[in-house]
C-alpha cells in the first residue's frame, strides 16, 4: 500500500475547501444579485404607481382649477357691472338732471348682489398628499391656494355684511324695494350669473309698488353718497384681489399642462 503524503492531503483538502467556498460565495453573490434585481424592480413598480397617481391628481386638479377660472370670471364681472351702476347712481347724485328714470331700478338692483366666489377645493393639503406633485414650483403654489382664496373671500364678507347691516336699511328707507326685486326676477344680467343653472329663464313678477318713487328726494339723500361709495370700493377692492387670485390660477394650470405633457 503506498501511504499519501501528508502535504499532498493537506494541499488536496485545501482545494476542496476553496472549491466550496468558492461556490458558497458564488451562491451568496447570486442571492444578493437577486435580492437587488427584486429591489430595483419593486423600486421601478412603485415609481411608477406614485407616478400614475400623480397623473391621476394632476387630472383632477386640471378640471378642478379649470372650472375655479370660469367661476371666478364670472364673479369678476359680476362686479365690474357693479361698480359701473355705482358710479352711474354717484353720478345722478352728483348732478340730478343727468338722471335717466329708466336706468335708475336697474343701477340700484345692479348694486344690490353679492357675488362670493366659491371654489372647487381639493383634499391634497389636508389629506398628506401634496408629495404626490413632484413639480416644486406647483407644489408651492397649490400650498398657498387656500390662503388666497381667504384673501378673496374676506373681501367679499365684509360686502355682504355693509349691504345688510347699512346699504339695504338704507335703500328700504327711501326706495320702494318691491320695484328693485321685480327688476332682478325680470331677468338682471348679475342675476343669472348666480343660479345654479344659467340658461333657466329668470322670472318672477311680483309687480311693482304704488308707491311712487321721488327720484329727485332719493339722490338728494346725503347719505346715498356714501353708501354708494361702499358699493364702488368694495366691488373695486375684491375685484383686485380676484384678479391676483385668477393670475395664480392661470400659473397653476400651466404648469399642470407642462407635467402632462412631459408624461405623453
Amino acid at each position: 500500500m503506498i501511504k499519501e503524503n501528508p502535504s499532498s492531503a493537506e494541499a488536496s483538502a485545501g482545494k476542496r475547501v476553496s472549491k466550496y467556498l468558492l461556490y458558497a460565495f458564488g451562491e451568496v453573490v447570486l442571492v444578493v444579485i437577486g435580492i437587488l434585481i427584486a429591489l430595483q424592480l419593486n423600486l421601478m413598480k412603485e415609481e411608477n404607481n406614485v407616478r400614475k397617481q400623480e397623473v391621476q391628481t394632476l387630472e383632477q386638479l386640471h378640471d378642478e382649477f379649470t372650472s375655479n377660472l370660469v367661476q371666478l370670471d364670472k364673479k369678476i364681472a359680476m362686479r365690474k357691472i357693479m361698480m359701473k351702476a355705482g358710479l352711474q347712481l354717484l353720478a345722478y347724485h352728483d348732478d340730478n338732471t343727468l338722471i335717466v328714470q329708466d336706468s335708475v331700478e336697474l343701477c340700484i338692483a345692479r348694486t344690490t348682489v353679492c357675488p362670493t366666489f366659491d371654489p372647487v377645493t381639493n383634499d391634497l393639503i389636508t389629506s398628506g398628499r401634496l408629495h404626490l406633485i413632484s413639480n416644486p414650483s406647483l407644489r408651492r403654489m397649490l400650498s398657498s391656494w387656500t390662503s388666497e382664496v381667504v384673501q378673496v373671500t374676506e373681501e367679499e364678507q365684509a360686502w355682504i355684511e355693509k349691504r345688510r347691516k347699512n346699504y339695504d336699511p338704507f335703500l328700504s328707507a327711501h326706495y320702494p324695494m318691491r320695484n328693485i326685486q321685480v327688476v332682478k326676477w325680470s331677468g338682471l344680467d348679475v342675476i343669472r350669473t348666480i343660479m345654479l343653472n344659467d340658461k333657466n329663464a329668470v322670472n318672477g313678477d311680483i309687480g311693482r309698488s304704488k308707491r311712487q318713487p321721488d327720484l329727485q328726494a332719493f339722490f338728494a339723500q346725503p347719505e346715498l353718497e356714501e353708501q354708494l361709495s361702499h358699493v364702488v370700493s368694495a366691488s373695486l377692492f375684491a375685484n383686485r384681489q380676484s384678479e391676483s387670485l385668477r393670475e395664480s390660477i392661470v400659473q397653476i394650470l400651466e404648469l399642470i399642462d407642462t407635467e402632462l405633457k412631459n408624461e405623453q
